[in-house]
C-alpha cells in the first residue's frame, strides 16, 4: 500500500456499493498519469461493469504466495505478520493444518514449543512478545497454550493469560522476583520447593541472565532494599537503593533517546516502531510531572532534546505513511475510522455478538496509562488489552470523533462539518449497512456529572450495538488553565473514589455490560498537548474552524495566505482522506493560535500526543 501510494496510485477499497461508486468517481479520470487501483475482497465480476470492463484485472490470494501452507490458517495473520512470513524459508512440501500452525509459530513468532518448554525461554519470549506489541492469532495461541500445558513446569501457570495480557505477565514476573529477593536476603536457609516458586531465578543461570533485560523493559520493577548483604551478583540489576521511580525515569530516557536515534538513522521505520516510542513517551511524560524526577539537569536536558525532536520526526513520518495506513483497515485497524469496520469484521467471524464501544473523548495515551493503572487495581478480574491507532487529522472532535463513529473518511463528510447527519444517525447507518436493525443500535452521550438518571436507557434490552460518549477527559483538558500538570491532577481526582464526581459510575456500568455478555471496547478520537500561544490569525470568515491548534479552510489558497503571516506552521492537505479542497493549518511543535505566551491544553495538530491514541478491549474472567 505504501509503495503504491508513493508511485502515485489512488487506492479505492470499499465494500459498500454506494461508497464504492462515490470513491471510484472521485478517483477519475483513470489514466496512466492518474492511475487507480480498485480493491475488492469479492469476485471481480461483482464490480460495476463500467469499472470491470476497461480495467486490467488481477486476482491475488495468499495461497498463490504460500501454496504449501494451509490457507485457513494463513487468513488469521495480520499484514505485518504476512510480510514477515514472506521473508522466511518456505516449506518444500504441503503442510497440514496443524503443521502449518507449528511452522508459523516457529518462523513468524519465534515460538517453538520444544524450546519454550524451559522457563527461561518462555519468560524471555513473552517479554519480547509484549515489548514488540505482537498479536498472536487466537488459532495459534490456543495451539501453543495446549502444547505448553503438557510440560510439567507449567501446570500451575495460566499460560493463556500471560500471552493475552501484558499486565498479567508483568505482575506474575514481578511477584516471582519479589519472592527471589526475599529468599536471597532474609531467609537463605529455607529450602524452596517447586510448588513455592514458579520462576526459579535462584536455580537457573539462564533466568538470571534475563534479569537486566526484564528490568530495562519494565517487566521487573527494581525492588528497593537497604543493603546488599547476602545479595548475589546476578540479582543486583533488579534492586535499587534509590527511589524506584527515579531509576525507571532514567531507563525511559535512555530508551526514548535510543528510539529517536534509530528513527534518525534513516532506516525504514514502520508503524510498530512509532507505537513503541509512543508508549515510552507517554510513560515518560507522566513521570516528568513528578518534579523531583526531573531535578537532575543532565536528565532534564535529555528530556528536552527528545521533546524538540520527536514531533518533527513524527510529522515527516506521517506525511509518508498516513495515507497508506488509512487504506489498511482490516484485519488490524490503523486509523480511528477503521474501528467500526473492525467490530463488524469480528462480528462476521463470530467473535462477538453484542458490543459496547465507549468513546472517551480527548483521552490521550498518557491519560490512559493513568486510567488503566487505577482501573486494573480496582477490577482485578478485568483483562485490559491496549493497542494504538491514529487519530483523524486534523485531530478535532468534529472530524476525528465523527470518523470514529461513522466509519467514514473525512472526505465523505467533512464538507458538512456541522453534520446534518448526526453522530447517532451515523452509528445507525453504519450498522444498517451490516444488516443490523436500527432499533438494535444506539449512540448515547453519558452525563454522569449532571445528576441525570440514564440507567433505564442504558439497560434497554433491544440494543446490541452501543456507542457511548463520555467527554470527561476532553473537558478536563480544556479547563486546565495551568497546563498538563493541572489536567493530570484533575484526571487523578476523577479516578479518586473519595472525590465527586468520579469514574466509579462509569466503571460500574462497564462492569454490568461485561456481566451481560457484551464485548467491550474503548476508543479515543484524539489526544491533547500543552502548547504556548504565538498569536492568532485574523482571517475574517475565511476559516471554517478556528481552533487553537488548527485552522481549517475550504480553499487551499486561503490557507497559504494565512501561512505567509505565520511561517512556523504546517499545511496539511491532499492526504487521500480529507476533501480535495480542504486544508488544515497547524502550528509547528508545541505552539498554539492563542495570545502570545498563554499556556493551553488543546488538540487539533499532528504531535505524537494528539495523533497516536489508545484502542482498548476489556474482557472479564468468568466466575
Amino acid at each position: 500500500m505504501a509503495e503504491l501510494v508513493c508511485r502515485g496510485f489512488q487506492v479505492v477499497q470499499e465494500d459498500d456499493p454506494v461508497l464504492l461508486r462515490h470513491r471510484a468517481e472521485e478517483a477519475r479520470p483513470f489514466t496512466s498519469d492518474h492511475p487507480s487501483i480498485i480493491i475488492t475482497t469479492g469476485a471481480l465480476e461483482d464490480l460495476p461493469y463500467d469499472l470491470y470492463q476497461p480495467a486490467y484485472q488481477i486476482n491475488l490470494s495468499l495461497h498463490q504466495y504460500f501454496p504449501n501452507l494451509a490457507y485457513p490458517v494463513l487468513q488469521a495473520l495480520t499484514p505485518d505478520q504476512i510480510v514477515k512470513l514472506e521473508s522466511c524459508q518456505q516449506p518444500n512440501q504441503l503442510l497440514s493444518r496443524n503443521k502449518t500452525i507449528g511452522y508459523l509459530l516457529r518462523e513468524v513468532f519465534g515460538a517453538d514449543p520444544e524450546i519454550l518448554s524451559r522457563p527461561h525461554a518462555l519468560v524471555g519470549w513473552l517479554s519480547d512478545y509484549h515489548h514488540q506489541l505482537l498479536d498472536l492469532p487466537d488459532l495459534l495461541r490456543h495451539h501453543l497454550v495446549e502444547t505448553l500445558k503438557g510440560f510439567p513446569e507449567y501446570r500451575e501457570w495460566d499460560v493463556d493469560l500471560l500471552i493475552r495480557d501484558a499486565q498479567a505477565f508483568q505482575g506474575f514476573v514481578q511477584q516471582e522476583w519479589q519472592k527471589s529477593i526475599d529468599q536471597s536476603i532474609w531467609d537463605k536457609q529455607i529450602r524452596e520447593t517447586q510448588t513455592e516458586y514458579f520462576i526459579p531465578f535462584e536455580r537457573d543461570p539462564q533466568l538470571q541472565d534475563l534479569v537486566p533485560g526484564l528490568v530495562r523493559r519494565g517487566t521487573i520493577q527494581p525492588i528497593r532494599i537497604e543493603k546488599q548483604t547476602g545479595l548475589p551478583t546476578w540479582a543486583r540489576p533488579g534492586v535499587t537503593f534509590v527511589d524506584v521511580r527515579i531509576q525507571r525515569f532514567s531507563t525511559l530516557l535512555e530508551d526514548a533517546n535510543h528510539q529517536i536515534c534509530v528513527i534518525k538513522s534513516g532506516a525504514q521505520v514502520g508503524w510498530n516502531v512509532w507505537k513503541e516510542l509512543a508508549l515510552t513517551w507517554a510513560e515518560l511524560c507522566n513521570m516528568i510531572l513528578q518534579t523531583h524526577l526531573a531535578a537532575h539537569q543532565e536528565q532534564k536536558e535529555v528530556y528536552l532534546n527528545i521533546l524538540r525532536e520527536i514531533d518533527p520526526l513524527f510529522t515527516n513520518w506521517l506525511r509518508q505513511n498516513y495515507t497508506a495506513l488509512g487504506a489498511q483497515r482490516l484485519p488490524t485497524p490503523h486509523h480511528v475510522h477503521h474501528i467500526p469496520h473492525y467490530l463488524a469484521y469480528l462480528r462476521n467471524l463470530g467473535r462477538l455478538g453484542k458490543v459496547v464501544l465507549l468513546v472517551l473523548d480527548g483521552l490521550s495515551l498518557m491519560d490512559w496509562q493513568v486510567v488503566a493503572a487505577a482501573w486494573s487495581q480496582r477490577h482485578a478480574d478485568w483483562t485490559i488489552r491496549t493497542d494504538l491507532v491514529l487519530s483523524q487529522i486534523p485531530t478535532i472532535t468534529s472530524i476525528s470523533r465523527y470518523a470514529l463513529i461513522s466509519g467514514l473518511r473525512p472526505s465523505d463528510f467533512a464538507n458538512d462539518i456541522d453534520h446534518r447527519v448526526s453522530e447517532a444517525r451515523a452509528w445507525e447507518l453504519f450498522w444498517s449497512r451490516e444488516g443490523i436493525a436500527e432499533k438494535a443500535c444506539k449512540l448515547l452521550p453519558l452525563y454522569y456529572d449532571r445528576q441525570i438518571d440514564q440507567l433505564p436507557e442504558l439497560q434497554d434490552p433491544r440494543v446490541n450495538f452501543w456507542c457511548l460518549i463520555d467527554d470527561t477527559t476532553d473537558k478536563l483538558a480544556h479547563h486546565a488553565t495551568l497546563g498538563t500538570a493541572d489536567q493530570q491532577s484533575s484526571l487523578k481526582l476523577w479516578l479518586d473514589p473519595i472525590h465527586h464526581p468520579n469514574s466509579l459510575p462509569l466503571e460500574a456500568q462497564l462492569d454490568a455490560y461485561l456481566e451481560q455478555g457484551y464485548t467491550l471496547f474503548i476508543a479515543s478520537d484524539h489526544g491533547h498537548v500543552e502548547a504556548a500561544g504565538v498569536g492568532q490569525p485574523s482571517e475574517g470568515l475565511v476559516a471554517q474552524t478556528r481552533g487553537k491548534r488548527v485552522r481549517i479552510y475550504k480553499d487551499r489558497l486561503a490557507a497559504l495566505h494565512v501561512q505567509n503571516a505565520f511561517s512556523d506552521t504546517i499545511l496539511w492537505d491532499n492526504d487521500g482522506l480529507l476533501p480535495d479542497q480542504m486544508a488544515a493549518l497547524m502550528p509547528e511543535g508545541r505552539d498554539a493560535f492563542a495570545p502570545n505566551g498563554e499556556v493551553v491544553v488543546t488538540h487539533g495538530g499532528v504531535s505524537i500526543d494528539e495523533v497516536i491514541v489508545p484502542f482498548i478491549q476489556i474482557t472479564k474472567e468468568s466466575k
